[in-house]
């Protein structure tokens, strides 16, 4: 990954901890063992505990080795030592993701104990202890603000993936599952063996095709490869309602219950109903007002598609051929369900299929 590789970023990262080292006043061995201290800044990304870690391990030898080597600590250093500042911050921004929290904020607290080693020093001590909490504030706000940016894209990957796999099921599946409901209806009707064999076989085999998009429908929906429901909710009506408006017949879509899974064949010919009980109305009763009704009840789920009278003077745009009611019912039927259509009370018309969810 790239985030764990050295940036140009870090190089000035290690010069700005040394030139701060160089800045403090250290002689001799103290000195040599500071900038020791600041190269490994550079790999702050890849290995951030191990960083803080010799970090916090320098902080601690420091009045150690002050007092072997006899070097007197220098009254205007800046940071004690100065690489702590940016092996807190690492801590904080990279190490995060990776390890518990304790295991990250150890080798800050230590930092900010070690310090306190000089209690003659309190100029001293404020000014680290100041860079040491700026550094980790900013190192939280930076790991936050890269797990936000991380969400967001996942998030609108998955709305894209999501609207991919929604745009395949209402355009690809259904324009399918007619030549597969056609060629059921030509197997019941054929009288020739052969012809029959050879509708059941494309019926099969459409069948089998449908399943399987159906499925990678789910993974898509899903965003993963362990396992996907066998079941899916019925399809999206309001493209249906939305096109039939703009040819001029106003719809209405309400769903009543509690929507359920459906199989896939199920879900196609609820579909294909609300297709062309649609098409009907911009055929035989234009200018009227239709009324898509979904109700799920226990073990099944009915759509209706109520009309009121048409306006025969009324615009409305081209419709095409359509099935007929006798195509619809058969291919109703092959999935389990049942069609009634017929006039209201009022004058309109309604066409009410009822399939089983189960």
């Amino acid at each position: 990954m790239d985030g764990v590789r050295p940036r140009p970023i870090d190089a000035v990262a290690v010069l700005a901890a040394g030139g701060l080292t160089l800045a403090t006043g250290y002689t001799g061995p103290v000195l040599v063992v500071l900038l020791a201290a600041a190269v490994p800044v550079l790999w702050t990304r890849r290995a951030p505990l191990t960083v803080a870690w010799v970090s916090a391990g320098t902080a601690i030898a420091l009045p150690v080795l002050s007092v072997v080597w006899h070097v007197p600590l220098p009254d205007g250093a800046p940071v004690w030592p100065p690489t702590g500042a940016f092996a807190a911050y690492g801590a904080m921004a990279f190490a995060a993701e990776r390890y518990r929290g304790i295991q990250c904020w150890l080798p800050v607290i230590i930092l900010a104990l070690a310090v306190l080693s000089l209690p003659d020093r309190l100029p001293l001590i404020l000014r680290t202890e100041a860079a040491l909490a700026l550094a980790t504030l900013y190192g939280m706000y930076v790991a936050v603000r890269e797990r936000l940016h991380r969400e967001l894209a996942e998030r609108s990957q998955r709305v894209e993936r999501e609207r991919l796999a929604g745009e395949m099921h209402d355009v690809v599946t259904h324009r399918v599952s007619r030549m597969v409901l056609q060629a059921g209806v030509l197997a019941m009707a054929a009288r020739d063996e052969r012809a029959r064999a050879a509708a059941e076989e494309i019926r099969a085999t459409g069948f089998e095709a449908l399943d399987e998009l159906r499925h990678m429908v789910a993974l898509l929906r899903r965003g993963t490869g362990e396992g996907f429901d066998l079941g899916l909710p019925l399809p999206d009506l309001r493209p249906l309602v939305t096109e039939s408006a703009s040819a001029g017949v106003p719809a209405e879509l309400v769903v009543d219950g509690t929507p359920v899974p459906v199989s896939g064949v199920v879900g196609r010919t609820a579909y294909l109903v609300v297709e062309e009980a649609l098409t009907n109305v911009r055929k035989h009763a234009p200018g009227a007002e239709v009324l898509v009704l979904v109700r799920y009840r226990p073990g099944s789920v009915r759509i209706a598609v109520r009309n009121t009278p048409g306006q025969p003077d009324a615009w409305v745009g081209g419709a095409g051929p359509g099935m007929g009611l006798p195509d619809l019912r058969r291919q109703v039927e092959l999935v389990g369900g049942t069609l009634e259509a017929g006039e209201d009370r009022e004058g309109g018309f309604r066409v009410e299929a009822t399939f089983p969810t189960s």
